[in-house]
């Protein structure tokens, strides 16, 4: 049997390291400048969390190969999923790549109606692998793309949210795959 100290000693330091390990997660970030010049970090990860601002969250914004139909060459489209706060209502919504100049529209609705639970879903239109929008799916780096979302609400006010998507390289080559393109 071990003497009351180091059984004491041990147990705190199981206690310490055990606990250390729920304090610590890793996290990794890039600091980005964007179209306007401003900075920005953004977490390498790649199921980013919802950007919200209290009113207006950003549950998801994604890309991905969009079918054109038979004989059509494959081309890329982004959905959206958001949702408003109680009481809030959308009248417009518009998505812009903010990476780089020129800051490029991605998405627009001029007449954005909410769902169930002031939830909104919208799909931009498809864009061809070498289109602007899009052509940074070339590139066989890992990336990192920032969003502007401009929601203009029916009571009048205006919200503007950056959403970063970290893009990893191995993703791009899916989806150039899947277009049916090499790099």
């Amino acid at each position: 049997m071990l003497p009351a100290r180091p059984v004491l000693i041990l147990a705190l330091a199981a206690l310490l390291v055990g606990g250390s390990s729920c304090l610590m997660q890793p996290s990794v970030s890039v600091r980005i400048t964007v179209a306007d010049g401003s900075s920005m970090d953004v977490p390498l990860t790649e199921v980013p969390p919802p950007v919200t601002d209290g009113v207006v969250t950003i549950r998801s914004f994604q890309f991905a190969p969009w079918d054109m139909g038979k004989d059509k060459p494959k081309a890329v489209a982004f959905t959206i999923a958001m949702a408003f706060a109680a009481g809030s209502a959308p009248e417009s919504i518009r998505v812009e790549d903010f990476t780089e100049q020129p800051i490029l529209e991605i998405f627009t609705d001029t007449h954005a109606r909410v769902g169930k639970d002031g939830l909104y879903a919208g799909v931009s239109k498809p864009f061809a692998p070498e289109d602007e929008h899009v052509k940074w799916i070339m590139n066989l780096d890992n990336n990192v793309r920032v969003y502007r979302f401009t929601v203009l609400l029916k009571d009048g006010t205006t919200h503007v949210l950056l959403r970063p998507i970290f893009v990893p390289a191995p993703m791009k080559d899916f989806i150039r795959s899947q277009l049916g393109i090499k790099a």
